[in-house]
């Protein structure tokens, strides 16, 4: 999710168990913001470039295995600067906060390496877009109230609604994966992918004998809409050559439907790889351009 997202959970996270604790103490909401941003300090070794970014972007900083010791660093850091606070209590917080930023990093397509390093593979469970309005409303609103003093049984509610809200995401993603393989009879593999605004229209992409299909579902009508049919195409030398090079390597470890075009410019050949599960959403926002080797 978005760092407003995981900041405004985080800081919810650590009210609530402020209102619970037997005696509430400072440092709560500075360890939750540090830490619910913590896993996306990865960010900093992708500033190199696109390649870096994915290569890097939800690695070992989001793995589970690793968040226990993680959590130290901002539990302890907090608690050298509050004087009186509890470091059990902080660290209960800190770690809490970065598991709700994993799980919520799970909920999109981009996939999140969560057991590493005894895997690689990245989870996504395609089940939110990175940016949830809806989320964002729900905490900002409740973590407003309650510092107004105006929302203290509201701040209890903010949680039980996100949960409701996850369900019915579930449910919704369930209705459309009906419709799809209601259409599709038989199918190879696909991708189910939240809407960007709402929750009616879902979007699709069905690998089926060498076809590739992008569409849209309306899971209130029933209605799958084929946007686009793609025919896989043969790779030539020149595009297997370019599969040797490590940023394309890179790349199709993050791509679930990698696809491949080729171009000419400036009497150079091009190769621009893409994912396919964000042609309908996002154009070519995840793609990679090299340049094929030719014996000229």
């Amino acid at each position: 999710m978005d760092t407003l997202t995981h900041g405004l959970t985080g800081i919810g996270l650590a009210c609530v168990v402020q209102e619970i604790a037997v005696t509430p103490q400072t440092g709560l909401v500075a360890t939750a913001l540090i830490a619910s941003q913590l896993p996306d300090i990865d960010v900093a070794l992708g500033s190199k470039g696109k390649v870096n970014y994915i290569k890097h972007h939800r690695g070992f900083t989001h793995s589970l295995l690793l968040s226990p010791f993680y959590a130290l660093l901002p539990a302890f850091g907090v608690w050298l600067f509050t004087p009186g606070s509890g470091l059990g209590l902080l660290y209960l917080v800190s770690l809490l906060s970065i598991l709700l930023h994993l799980f919520l990093d799970l909920l999109n397509s981009y996939g999140t390496k969560i057991l590493w390093p005894f895997s690689k593979q990245r989870y996504a469970w395609d089940l939110l877009m990175v940016i949830d309005p809806l989320i964002i409303l729900v905490f900002l609103s409740g973590l407003v109230l309650y510092m107004l003093g105006r929302g203290n049984e509201f701040l209890f509610f903010i949680f039980p609604i996100l949960v409701l809200y996850l369900l019915t995401m579930y449910k919704f993603r369930l209705k459309a994966k009906t419709y799809l393989l209601k259409f599709f009879k038989k199918y190879k593999d696909f991708a189910l992918m939240p809407p960007l605004l709402g929750w009616r229209r879902w979007n699709f992409i069905l690998f089926k004998g060498q076809v590739y299909y992008l569409g849209q579902i309306d899971i209130f009508t029933g209605q799958v809409r084929i946007k686009e049919t793609l025919c896989k195409k043969k790779e030539c030398e020149l595009v297997k050559a370019t599969k040797e090079e490590p940023e394309v390597q890179v790349f199709l470890e993050f791509a679930r439907f990698p696809w491949f075009a080729k171009q000419e410019k400036n009497g150079e050949v091009l190769i621009e790889w893409s994912d396919l599960r964000y042609r309908l959403r996002e154009g070519n926002h995840f793609c990679l351009l090299t340049k094929a080797k030719t014996d000229n």
